[in-house]
């Protein structure tokens, strides 16, 4: 704790000598970030050229600099689509103040309007201080409290030492990341000094994820041997490669071999992994032909993966089949032992002027009921005494044998769940249907009790005749 403490003193101290920008500092730091140039659009049809810089208006011939302001151009002029054009981006400066490498990051903001002058600011945003050891301390400005993004900045907040999460995914580490990720080198110093980041920071225009990769002893070695396509994939698309690749890297190297697509060489090393074969083998790792070797690769994996569905399909099937079978098994068997588990009740019958109620005798009469008023008595297995063992269901019919309404009776409370007609409508005699049933209620209950004592009876002689088989 003495050690961190003492690094966190000195980098105060730094940071409070360090002096602001001057304004021609900031100058020189805006030039470096963008290029002067003649910007054009097209009014009426025709192209009209303007100065970034000053926003004159003249022709443009191919000149090297404004006939104006006399500022330097770049090669070729720039097409904006709106009237005002405004551009952002990150500028870097590495220091050393004796043993402390210092990182200040500038923002710099530019506003082009055409016919005016440009408008451009440039304000350090963020300074990270490296100790020889690889310790490292924050100094930035605040960041809006609501916002993920590490360049959210608070304009007018103050440059102060900002604390740091434990984790890459903390929030607090996110807001103050420029560097992208805070990497671990012995003596900062030395490897600005012989990995030239200062110069590969210029190439990819400041892009902070430059750094994350040199970092690492194969982005050196990218560099030295000429992967400039490797080096570029691993800075663009900002992720590391994963730790199996880089042996596989080494063996390129010995071999000159030259990586020309990274991102289908990675997906062949993907390739190999899954088949298992030897990634420290040239002949593997270093194809001739990339692009037949992993084609081959991927037909076979192909191949592998329409197997493996296939497999998986007939199992399915399989398993599918035997549930089928089983559930028709149980469904005989319940045809088969229905009547004797319903028992007496099935013997109940209620009659009226005109009306005759009757409880369904089968399964299959519970299918014709359902048909025949087009409602889910036989669909959603009112017929299953295990799913509904306190259910009685009940027809009620006219003289002439009409249907009239389905009725559900629970057993248990003696009560009446519902009285529905065809298509689940409420019958035309709704009232005369539920006043008859209560008042038999006696005789469902007489009914009821005889079905219990037979069904006592019978697990009794069952109990005996396994117990005398034993």
């Amino acid at each position: 704790m003495a050690r961190k403490e003492n690094f966190e003193l000195v980098a105060t101290a730094i940071h409070k000598r360090i002096k602001p920008l001057t304004q021609k500092q900031a100058e020189a730091i805006y030039h470096r970030t963008f290029q002067s140039g003649a910007i054009s659009r097209k009014w009426h049809g025709k192209p009209v050229h303007y100065c970034s810089e000053c926003g004159c208006e003249m022709e443009y011939i191919g000149q090297k600099k404004c006939p104006q302001c006399g500022v330097k151009w770049a090669a070729k002029p720039e097409k904006y689509e709106r009237c005002r054009e405004a551009n952002r981006a990150y500028h870097m400066e590495l220091e050393a103040k004796g043993a402390v490498q210092v990182c200040r990051f500038y923002l710099v903001e530019r506003e082009t309007h055409f016919g005016k002058k440009v408008s451009w600011s440039v304000m350090e945003v963020e300074r990270i201080m490296y100790a020889p050891n690889g310790e490292r301390k924050v100094f930035a400005r605040g960041c809006q409290g609501m916002s993920w993004y590490f360049d959210a900045w608070s304009y007018y907040s103050p440059m102060t030492i900002r604390r740091e999460g434990k984790y890459m995914s903390d929030k607090a580490t996110m807001r103050y990341n420029l560097d992208v990720y805070s990497y671990r080198i012995k003596s900062l110093t030395q490897q600005w000094q012989y990995k030239n980041i200062p110069a590969l920071m210029s190439d990819y225009k400041n892009s902070t994820s430059v750094l994350r990769v040199i970092a690492k002893p194969y982005g050196e070695t990218l560099q030295k041997t000429g992967q400039y396509e490797f080096f570029d994939y691993l800075v663009n698309h900002y992720k590391y490669p994963p730790k199996d690749v880089v042996p596989a890297l080494n063996i390129c190297t010995r071999n000159h071999y030259h990586i020309y697509d990274p991102s289908l060489w990675l997906d062949h090393l993907e390739l190999l992994k899954h088949f298992k074969l030897d990634m420290h083998n040239a002949h593997y790792v270093c194809p001739e032909d990339l692009r037949a070797a992993h084609q081959e690769l991927y037909e076979r994996k192909h191949r592998e993966d329409e197997r493996r569905e296939a497999a998986r399909l007939a199992a399915y099937r399989l398993a599918e089949e035997q549930r089928r079978m089983e559930r028709d098994r149980l469904y005989k068997e319940m045809v088969e032992n229905w009547a004797a588990k319903m028992g007496a009740i099935l013997g109940l019958s209620i009659n009226g002027t005109n009306l005759s109620i009757k409880p369904l005798q089968s399964i299959d009469e519970f299918k014709k009921e359902g048909d025949a008023m087009h409602h889910c008595v036989y669909a959603m297995r009112y017929w299953d005494i295990n799913q509904h063992p306190n259910t009685l269901i009940l027809s009620a019919k006219d003289g002439e044998g009409k249907r009239l309404a389905t009725i559900e009776y629970n057993t248990q409370r003696h009560n009446i769940v519902q009285c529905r007609a065809a298509c689940n409508a409420v019958p035309e005699r709704d009232k005369e249907i539920r006043k008859l049933i209560t008042d038999h209620r006696k005789d469902i209950e007489a009914l009821l009790k005889v079905r219990e004592v037979a069904t006592k009876g019978t697990k009794k002689s069952e109990t005996k005749t396994a117990a005398i088989a034993a």
